[in-house]
């Protein structure tokens, strides 16, 4: 049986975000839960360049949290 990782999305916490690396971290620490998407900066320059250090596809990077 295959077990599916929990979809996590995260708003805030991206490029030189302390706080949002330690919260990844943690959520990732069993190795169940998979980052998918996020809104990662109220700056859509740098909530685009968040998402691609993450390795994030292109069209789950989000400028604003609403999207």
């Amino acid at each position: 049986m295959e077990i599916r990782k929990i979809r996590m999305g995260m708003i805030g916490g991206g490029k030189n975000a302390f706080i949002g690396a330690v919260h990844r971290m943690a959520a990732g620490i069993d190795g169940q839960v998979e980052l998918c998407c996020g809104a990662l900066s109220s700056d859509p320059v740098k909530a685009q360049e968040s998402g691609e250090l993450l390795s994030l596809p292109t069209d789950r990077i989000y400028t604003n949290f609403r999207k």
